[in-house]
């Protein structure tokens, strides 16, 4: 067997990170075997669809224990059965066959069979419905009913991503009766699922209590039943925990986990991500068009120290565009901090500096807007400020736009036309788990550069032999040759140097006792789905 957006918190939903700890531990304590946990994202929407569970990634953290997928990802990002028992990718990686647990029912009772499974994909199939996640769905051509246990879902061309697809958050597999009741419109507000626990109340931006399921068909939930309160500010979250207010938090800020160090009845519990941080850079500008312009850029900003003194430890510079635990990540390079360097190769290409040290030619600065976004990455607008203050070391005038972060992704998005940056902040997170489906949203060529990109290619890179290789990781029958192929593309997109390499962050939550059983995805999410409280 062949296997292998972006939404925050809306403004409205920050009362309950106004309500004072106490309140929250009363009630806390007052729900025997809840596991509350306090997330820095609301949870706003329960879709796989119609925007895919906003915000992120408080939404999908919720659809973890409300939804099973035909597919799930252990601990390590591997694939194993879910709602399937077993599946198996064609050899010519155009379909999958998948047998399914027979007597699995939704929380409403209706079945979860082949039929339910085959409605799910074809929901998902639809542009007008599942606006999101296009990539990982359009390559699915339709879905087969062999019997009332086995299905076949078909691609229009070979797609080795397929069981990473599946496996993905908007793989989560709904309730086709709960669809047709409360209509297109009003699922994400009264979610149905067929994992091991279900809604009982839902406060959209404020607070989503979910119940055992008792009729789940797996392993017995951990739980009574675990709450979702959104606590925007990081020191809030750190006193609920502290105090016992909540149980579990998420995004533990690194300068604060010195914080938790001494608390006995504290785990803070940590994971490499996915996501690589980056300067996305603007290839339409002629003086970023310049390779030795971009080169330049990298070798200029001390990354290593970054990732070490900025993050204390809880980063790591990069040695690839994709992060160290993605599937087919290579090292392909390191991250050199060489500002002599870095002069030459912009007197290479023709700058020279001009009276207040600022690089200039043909009577043009380069001087560059650089966007950042506060409080959507780690460390986000002090890393910026390190970043233009080391640019400007070697005569690059940096000029740093901050930019609220529920706004930020429609200023990076823009057509060729309106784009205001030249350096953009960007961190691309795979959450299927892929480093073909992450290479190719950043850095395939966008089908035409004079509009919004097709997914994430915000800096219109073009590279022909990248577009080929992409290609060929996603389609050839051999794995190795697939691995091989994303080897090689990493190589070519490392050396052209379309983005300023940053950091690659830990995911850092924290859980007190007597809870266990919370992981952290290498994917963002803070997983609850296998926590007991005892």
């Amino acid at each position: 067997m062949k296997r292998r957006q972006f939404l925050t918190g809306a403004a409205g939903a920050a009362l309950i990170s106004t309500l004072p700890t106490g309140a929250i531990r009363a009630w806390a304590q007052s729900a025997s075997g809840v596991i509350t946990f306090g997330q820095s994202t609301a949870v706003l929407t329960l879709d796989p669809a119609h925007g895919a569970f906003t915000g992120y990634p408080g939404g999908y953290e919720a659809s973890l224990l409300l939804f099973d997928r035909l597919l799930d990802f252990d601990a390590d990002m591997k694939i194993v059965p879910q709602l399937a028992e077993s599946f198996a990718m064609s050899e010519d990686l155009k379909s999958c066959e998948l047998k399914l647990r027979a007597g699995v029912t939704f929380h409403d009772g209706t079945p979860c069979d082949a039929a339910a499974i085959k409605f799910n994909i074809e929901r998902m199939m639809n542009k007008d419905i599942n606006t999101t996640n296009r990539p990982l769905w359009n390559p699915i051509a339709g879905a087969d009913i062999v019997d009332d246990k086995t299905l076949v879902i078909r691609t229009s061309a070979p797609f080795a991503q397929l069981p990473n697809t599946l496996a993905h958050g908007s793989g989560a597999i709904v309730s086709p009766a709960a669809i047709q009741k409360s209509g297109e419109a009003g699922f994400a507000q009264n979610p149905v699922g067929a994992g091991p626990y279900m809604v009982e109340a839902f406060n959209a931006g404020q607070e989503l209590k979910l119940k055992a399921f008792d009729g789940y068909w797996g392993d017995k939930p951990g739980a009574s039943g675990v709450v979702f309160k959104f606590i925007a500010e990081p020191a809030t979250r750190i006193n609920a925990i502290t105090t016992g207010a909540v149980d579990v938090i998420d995004s533990v800020p690194v300068q604060l986990v010195g914080q938790l160090g001494g608390n006995a009845d504290v785990e803070v519990v940590r994971k490499p991500g996915l996501r690589p941080i980056g300067l996305a850079i603007n290839l339409t500008r002629p003086a970023l068009a310049d390779v030795k312009v971009r080169k330049a850029l990298n070798l200029a900003v001390p990354v290593a120290t970054i990732a070490e003194k900025v993050f204390f430890g809880y980063a790591k510079a990069p040695d690839s565009p994709l992060a160290f635990d993605a599937i087919g990540h290579k090292t392909v390079g390191e991250t050199v901090f060489d500002q002599a360097q870095a002069k030459s190769l912009l007197a290479e290409a023709g700058y020279k500096a001009g009276s207040d040290g600022i690089l200039e030619k043909d009577g043009k600065k380069l001087t560059l807007s650089l966007y950042v976004p506060e409080g959507l990455f780690p460390g986000d607008v002090a890393v910026a400020e390190i970043v233009a203050a080391s640019l400007k070391q070697v005569g690059v005038d940096a000029q740093i736009t901050k930019i609220e972060k529920g706004a930020y992704w429609d200023h990076l998005r823009q057509d060729k036309a309106n784009l205001a940056w030249d350096l953009g902040m960007f961190g691309f997170n795979p959450s299927n788990a892929s480093g073909t489906y992450h290479l190719a949203s950043l850095f395939k060529s966008n089908a035409d550069d004079n509009t919004k990109p097709d997914v994430w290619n915000i800096g219109r890179y073009r590279n022909a032999e990248v577009d080929a290789l992409l290609e060929k990781a996603d389609s050839a029958p051999e794995e190795a040759a697939r691995m091989d192929a994303l080897g090689k593309a990493q190589e070519l997109v490392w050396a052209d140097a379309p983005y300023l390499w940053l950091q690659i962050n830990e995911n850092v939550s924290a859980v007190r006792k007597p809870v266990s059983g919370v992981t952290v995805m290498p994917i963002v999410f803070t997983n609850l789905r296998a926590a007991r409280k005892a």
